[in-house]
């Protein structure tokens, strides 16, 4: 069971699924979809894995990066909010890419496989707040990403329960920590509050976990044998001006902002960076992901994966903590 693949390795939950495996004395084969981009690759190759060139819509790339493996930690994933042709460039790689990678895997004889999903596929909240837990699912989204893990998850069980597939999945909330190389929607905010960017303070309530303690649940799923189903990883709901609280706490030289913006002023944005895309620039904000996150609440029941996993995340001050330290360490990512 020690010799696996891990595909995405140079994403922030790939790289650090991939280092934690390294250290528990695994033999990792990690992919990539271009082997020749240093950017992608020099991380990995401090860690010391074996690197192979893989994508997810070419089936033929990754009949080879399975043989010989015993298990799979599908990490790869395309995570943006918006994208000029949706459909294309974040629903069908999510979904066919996933079920593309678990049909090589199963041919393979791949043992075990770990598939990453999100709280995406979740949802946010129950009925007047109530925590969601394994057995919800955000059918109803429209968004775009949510739209896509959601999809893709069911396609996956659906192969899985057709192929005999031995599958779990991690259902992770917004990922942050250190170890990244390139930002995500999740860690931007971070750089924005270090430029003094953040000029109010947006009516959402993050759902956040570290990327090392993702990475725990990750390797707890694959090593505990009676280990089945979903399993949500979140350490904490902040309320953004919880989160900015926390942030001044942390460094009282960061300027954060201090008022509320109102939830129809988010709106009002959201409308006019859609003439952004109409010039074929990305919004930093769009109506669809306005629906999805903001002013709503947001709670998860992680007892499932402390219970089965003895999954024990890290405390959310150290790990805000430590992603600003790691932006501001890394002038490339500021």
């Amino acid at each position: 069971m020690k010799r696996v693949v891990v595909t995405g390795a140079n994403g922030h939950v790939g790289y650090s699924v991939a280092k934690l495996l390294v250290a528990r004395g695994y033999d990792v084969r990690a992919t990539v979809r271009d082997t020749s981009d240093p950017a992608k690759t020099a991380h990995l190759e401090a860690l010391g894995v074996e690197i192979a060139q893989a994508d997810l819509m070419r089936p033929e790339t990754l009949a080879p990066v399975m043989e010989g493996r015993d298990g799979l930690f599908q990490v790869a994933a395309v995570y943006r909010s918006w994208a000029r042709d949706p459909q294309r460039e974040i629903i069908e790689p999510s979904i066919t890419g996933g079920i593309n990678v678990l049909r090589a895997a199963h041919a393979a004889g791949v043992g075990r496989v770990v598939f990453t999903s999100s709280t995406a596929a979740v949802g946010r909240a129950g009925p007047d707040g109530a925590p969601l837990s394994e057995a919800d699912w955000n059918d109803a989204s429209r968004h775009p990403y949510s739209y896509a893990k959601t999809e893709a998850e069911h396609r996956a069980w659906a192969f899985a329960e057709e192929s005999g597939l031995d599958l779990l999945v991690i259902n992770p909330t917004a990922v942050i920590g250190p170890d990244f190389h390139r930002h995500t929607p999740s860690t931007a905010p971070y750089r924005m509050l270090l430029r003094g960017e953040l000029r109010r303070i947006p009516p959402i309530t993050y759902g956040l976990v570290d990327a090392r303690d993702v990475a725990q649940g990750h390797v707890l799923a694959y090593e505990t044998r009676q280990a089945r189903g979903r399993y949500i990883l979140c350490t904490e709901c902040l309320p953004a001006a919880e989160l900015v609280a926390l942030v001044r706490d942390i460094d009282p030289t960061i300027a954060v902002p201090t008022r509320q913006a109102a939830l129809w002023q988010v709106r009002a944005l959201a409308r006019l960076e859609q003439f952004r895309s109409w010039f074929g620039r990305e919004p930093r904000l769009t109506p669809e992901t306005v629906r999805e996150y903001l002013g709503k609440p947001t709670n998860y029941d992680t007892s499932k994966a402390r219970r089965e996993l003895g999954w024990r995340p890290r405390p959310i001050r150290q790990t805000v903590r430590d992603t600003l330290e790691w932006v501001r360490d890394h002038p490339e990512l500021l």
